[in-house]
């Protein structure tokens, strides 16, 4: 008995192009979201303890490592091209879970633009550590807002890597309902 060809669904050709930057799009922000939470359970908490020269001069040194906003900035580009090969060639729930991914990462960079880059560039133009007469109050500026605000920015990328997780679910389903009507 021959068995009968089987019908091979065809997508539109951006289909699998959506479905791959959604993917690339979420291990991105997984690194950001994971860079966020490193900072807050290990790097701030361990520097806590460090003295005020030290404090200062280390995260003065952050501020020169090209992997910060060259990571955030990927993830944006990643997350726009997701949410506009979406909107154009699946449509759906998955579009949906990654506009609500791309609008909880806004939240992450505004408060990245609005808190941590004037803190970061205020500490830096504190100058050298060894020159800085009252270190514990050029720290005090900085501490305390630098750690709250990444608290909370690290919540809200945490959800976006959620949301996006769910699109890209939703994104799997509606692909194997077309394969598999």
């Amino acid at each position: 008995m021959t068995r009968a060809p089987q019908e091979v669904t065809r997508y539109p050709a951006g289909h699998g192009l959506a479905g791959l930057a959604l993917g690339t799009a979420l291990v991105v922000l997984a690194l950001v979201a994971g860079l966020n939470f490193t900072f807050a359970a290990a790097v701030m908490p361990n520097l806590a303890g460090a003295d005020d020269r030290t404090f200062v001069e280390i995260t003065q040194r952050f501020n020169t490592n090209p992997v910060f906003p060259l990571s955030f900035t990927l993830a944006l580009m990643l997350m726009l091209l997701t949410v506009i090969l979406q909107a154009v060639f699946v449509r759906g729930p998955a579009m949906r879970w990654a506009i609500a991914a791309l609008v909880l990462y806004g939240v992450v960079l505004a408060i990245t633009g609005g808190l941590h880059i004037p803190l970061n560039y205020a500490i830096d133009q504190a100058g050298d550590p060894d020159r800085i007469k009252d270190l514990a109050r050029v720290r005090s500026d900085f501490e305390s807002p630098w750690v709250v605000g990444n608290l909370v920015r690290t919540l809200f990328c945490t959800a976006a890597v959620a949301a996006l997780a769910r699109a890209l679910v939703l994104h799997g389903r509606q692909s194997m309902r077309r394969a598999h009507p």
